[in-house]
């Protein structure tokens, strides 16, 4: 059974192998899930969880408030000026829609969710294990997430900014907003440094208009936001980077902070990111409305290398 949205009560059953009576779960979702089909979004996934929400606003204002300066106070009146490129602008606009459409998809999209298994599912499960704390079969790279209240495949972490688990799932989509979130800081970055250094003043702008008169205090606020998020972003990016070539996930390495070399393997960047990406062509990994082709199912991950 893999889609059973109901949420009836489960009679008492025999764990195989472990001689114990507990209850089994008898929904695909844990109680901090809501999972609604919207049109032509299609299913998404959304996590009850009243801190991470506010995270996930904070991260969503953060986001307009960078577009919105670096476009209707820095960008725009140079534009109108004459004094920067189209291209330069709509460089920035393309930066600015893809970071918010991976923030959405990293944020909606089921991270990788343990499905219920049934003998006529006909998976081999013998080298699973139990979770003692929502007491189903999964994988060993699974791990149970306390915030999302499910086991979650080859999860990574749960990260509050995206009020969302990262795992086998969307951990494809959560590099898509580190790389797009990286580009639009360093856009905004280099937009503040001609705004100082190169450009003119504003000719055509309305010297009395609010945004004209608290100009610097915007731009001084854009470019430490800038600096800050691109050097937060960079990092991410290189570790999940070095991560993905080992095949370990934030978790295992906070378990085991210091493997044994001679157990690790370090993978190609294209069999690590095609693994992660999924099939189809790498032109279009970067495209957070892409949806993921598997290359093998989850279940057959086991225990870390």
């Amino acid at each position: 059974m893999y889609e059973g949205e109901t949420m009836s009560a489960s009679p008492p059953t025999v764990i195989s192998g472990l001689g114990l009576v507990k209850r089994v779960p008898s929904s695909e979702y844990s109680s901090n899930i809501i999972v609604k089909n919207f049109p032509l979004l299609g299913r998404l996934h959304f996590v009850k969880d009243k801190n991470g929400i506010m995270s996930l606003t904070f991260t969503f204002l953060y986001w307009v408030y960078g577009t919105w300066c670096g476009l209707w106070v820095v960008l725009l009146p140079h534009l109108r000026d004459k004094q920067t490129s189209e291209p330069f602008v709509g460089l920035y606009i393309l930066c600015s829609v893809m970071c918010i459409c991976a923030l959405f998809r990293a944020a909606t999209l089921n991270p990788g969710r343990v499905p219920l298994i049934s003998e006529k599912d006909n998976i081999d499960t013998s080298e699973w294990e139990m979770c003692d704390k929502c007491q189903r079969k999964r994988p060993k790279r699974a791990h149970h997430c306390r915030r999302c209240q499910q086991c979650v495949l080859r999860m990574d972490h749960h990260c509050p900014w995206i009020n969302n688990c990262v795992g086998e799932e969307n951990h494809y989509a959560f590099m898509q907003l580190l790389f797009w979130a990286f580009c639009l800081s360093w856009m905004a970055f280099w937009s503040l440094m001609l705004h100082y250094w190169y450009y003119p003043a504003c000719v055509t702008c309305d010297k009395e208009s609010f945004w004209f008169r608290h100009e610097d205090w915007f731009t001084y606020i854009l470019t430490a936001l800038a600096i800050l998020m691109g050097i937060v972003m960079g990092g991410q990016l290189i570790g999940q980077h070095f991560m993905l070539l080992l095949d370990r996930t934030t978790l295992e390495n906070m378990k085991d902070p210091h493997p044994d070399i001679e157990k690790i393997r370090i993978r190609s960047e294209w069999s690590a990111y095609q693994e992660m990406c999924g099939g189809g062509s790498m032109i279009f990994w970067l495209l957070p409305c892409r949806s993921r082709r598997v290359i093998r199912p989850s279940y057959f991950y086991s225990s870390p290398v």
